[in-house]
């Protein structure tokens, strides 16, 4: 079978990856939003309620050492998070990708083209499904051609020996009716064993 390069060059291959990305980010938003809230309102309600200056410029130098320390860790995590859920994402993304391209090929007739996934990829059960359905119905488009040929040859051969008579007109119908079976089947490619 014919096979393309099995090497992406793109880790964002499929839609499916944004959904996944958002769904890995929503919970870190969420606690983040946490953190600032149970770390940074309860001082900020200290800062406004201490009269004490002492007291409130401690309270402004924790306010500021917490931010240093906690709003580059956010964005960190917010950060890795993306990246590694684009890389996980990709080990079942590129299948999909590689599955819409092999099916619009055997929706235009082309079955001589199987999936082939990379080493590590997801959905290999699929892979093994979908190869067993196209092996399958290219072994029955080559069961209908053999016999498909020998009646188109003694159909021939009867038509050319009852010239001139009903009979040939009904060998003729049927010549035409299995040379338009023959035409639909040649739409499709199949793999050459």
């Amino acid at each position: 079978m014919d096979r393309p390069s099995l090497r992406r060059r793109r880790f964002y291959v499929h839609g499916i990856q944004r959904k996944y990305i958002f769904l890995s980010l929503v919970p870190l938003i969420i606690s983040s939003f946490l953190i600032i809230v149970f770390l940074f309102v309860p001082l900020d309600v200290l800062l406004y309620s201490s009269a004490s200056p002492a007291a409130r410029e401690a309270i402004v130098q924790d306010l500021r050492a917490l931010g240093f320390r906690i709003w580059p860790a956010i964005f960190l995590a917010m950060l890795v998070s993306t990246f590694l859920s684009v890389f996980v994402t990709h080990r079942f993304a590129g299948p999909l990708y590689r599955f819409h391209q092999v099916v619009d090929r055997i929706a235009a007739g082309d079955l001589s083209t199987g999936f082939k996934l990379r080493k590590g990829d997801d959905l290999v059960e699929l892979e093994t499904a979908l190869n067993r359905a196209i092996e399958s119905l290219a072994v029955t488009i080559q069961e209908a051609h053999r016999p498909l040929n020998d009646l188109t040859v003694r159909l021939e051969t009867l038509a050319k020996q009852g010239r001139g008579g009903p009979l040939e007109q009904d060998l003729t119908s049927l010549l035409e009716r299995a040379q338009e079976v023959h035409k639909a089947l040649g739409r499709l490619k199949i793999a050459q064993e």
